[in-house]
């Protein structure tokens, strides 16, 4: 279970901070708590650039992958501090990380009435249609005397707060698995609606069962995402080890919410090509986590050329590579592949010493040396206008591929 906890108060020093810190190590048999600082975040408002969002975009991404969230308020003037109500602003401005997200309340604070009073209106802001969480009813945690409950080494040690603590920590993971033990089927069957589970697809080329469709995309090399034609992250392939993990929480959600926000004008020039007819493919190479990958785009388009969105492949080359390295298309074809010759192929063409069962030679060690400029390999002619011409993608709207750190699914960097 993985639960985040967000600090709220920027101040350096906070009994909230502690209390998070207590329950991290407390409860770590029942959760993975990541404690979430609210200070790194820009004040909220409408007109800041995207540019300076970078950290916002990532405390969504946090916030979406996690099974539930703490927020653990102090209390200043009857109420929330202003960094957090700053921060929860961040959270339903223009997004819906927050929408049906079980969400928990807690607070720390000086004063015998702990934080009641600003717990409420944080209760009150999270249930608000903006936020639309689900709010974990009753099960109040109000520790009071901040300075008297807490050791010096930072254990919560008044022992009737932490029975409470316990206990509404406990009904929070109950109240989490709710939401995630319940199946689609079983959420439709009051209304009996009958599954697909076991439907077929009829293609020009042959049948397919539904289930054999998944498979098929978990078991190619190449990761898949798609966004469709209104910007929307709209599907990605369920493959294992993914180079970019995706969240069904991303679901459905703009493109634009999906990427660092220095990636996003990359991202939508790309796109925009694609839309307006000018390119119909994108390819760049670059080091993924310590190995060479591929990212392609590609213009998904109907049998009239309308425009129905972008394909997006993205995977690791490094065996493509070595077998080219080592001299894999160098000999002849293993006669048990079936594979059949081109009609300009030389009549005495090399022969490679390929496996059997997988056509694969036996030449094609772990040989991971190359250097990136090598692995890039000579750039292809410019046309005129200053496209690749092996990919259509000019320069200008290709991504950098020269930075490990950069978001799978454009090539871009964060930094």
């Amino acid at each position: 279970m993985k639960i985040l906890a967000l600090v709220g108060t920027n101040a350096n020093f906070s009994y909230n901070r502690i209390l998070l810190q207590f329950m991290k190590k407390h409860f770590q048999q029942m959760a993975d708590i990541e404690i979430y600082e609210i200070s790194k975040l820009p004040a909220f408002g409408v007109d800041v650039q995207l540019s300076e969002q970078t950290e916002v975009w990532k405390l969504k991404q946090k916030v979406k992958a996690a099974d539930g969230v703490v927020f653990s308020t102090p209390e200043y003037d009857h109420g929330i501090p202003a960094a957090l109500k700053s921060a929860t602003e961040w959270l339903s401005y223009h997004t819906e990380v927050l929408k049906h997200k079980p969400v928990m309340v807690v607070g720390v604070s000086y004063g015998r009435q702990a934080s009641a009073r600003s717990q409420v209106q944080m209760r009150q802001i999270l249930i608000s249609p903006d936020c639309d969480a689900n709010l974990l009813p009753g099960n109040e945690v109000l520790i009071g005397g901040a300075s008297r409950v807490f050791s010096k080494d930072g254990r919560l040690i008044n022992a009737e707060m932490r029975d409470n603590l316990e206990k509404c920590f406990t009904h929070f993971i109950e109240y989490i698995q709710v939401f995630k033990n319940i199946t689609k089927e079983e959420a439709e069957m009051p209304i009996k609606r009958p599954t697909i589970s076991d439907a077929y697809i009829n293609f020009p080329t042959g049948r397919l069962t539904l289930k054999e469709v998944q498979q098929i995309f978990s078991t190619i090399p190449f990761e898949i995402d798609l966004v469709d034609s209104s910007d929307r992250f709209a599907w990605y392939s369920d493959k294992p080890n993914r180079e970019h993990v995706r969240s069904v929480a991303s679901l459905n959600e703009p493109v634009t919410e999906c990427h660092p926000p220095k990636a996003v004008p990359i991202v939508m020039q790309i796109i925009n090509s694609f839309r307006d007819g000018k390119k119909d493919v994108v390819t760049r190479p670059l080091w993924m986590n310590g190995h060479r990958s591929l990212i392609q785009y590609y213009a998904l388009r109907d049998v009239d050329g309308h425009y129905l969105g972008t394909i997006e492949f993205t995977g690791s080359v490094e065996y493509i590579l070595n077998l080219f390295e080592n001299g894999g298309w160098d000999q002849n074809p293993d006669a048990t592949t079936g594979a059949s010759k081109h009609d300009d192929a030389p009549a005495d063409a090399a022969a490679p010493v390929a496996d059997a069962s997988t056509g694969a030679s036996e030449s094609s060690a772990d040989d991971d040396t190359a250097s990136p400029a090598e692995a890039a390999g000579t750039p292809a002619a410019d046309s005129e206008d200053g496209d690749d011409a092996t990919t259509g993608a000019s320069e200008s709207g290709s991504v950098d591929a020269d930075d490990e750190t950069a978001d799978a699914s454009t090539g871009a960097s964060e930094n």
